[in-house]
């Protein structure tokens, strides 16, 4: 995954939590994918930060 796609993706789960602060306005389906979205950004960082760690 490219950086501009983990950008953009960590950028989708900020929307949510935006989203929740506020007026609600993503469906429960949006919501539920831009957390997915986020969540598998995040899990790729901690995969390299785990290669790095080794090498």
């Amino acid at each position: 995954m490219s950086n501009h796609a983990l950008c953009e993706n960590l950028g989708y789960a900020a929307r949510v939590a935006m989203d929740f602060a506020g007026k609600r306005v993503l469906s429960r389906e949006a919501a539920r994918e831009y957390l997915q979205m986020g969540a598998r950004a995040i899990m790729q960082m901690s995969a390299e930060l785990e290669e790095d760690a080794i090498a």
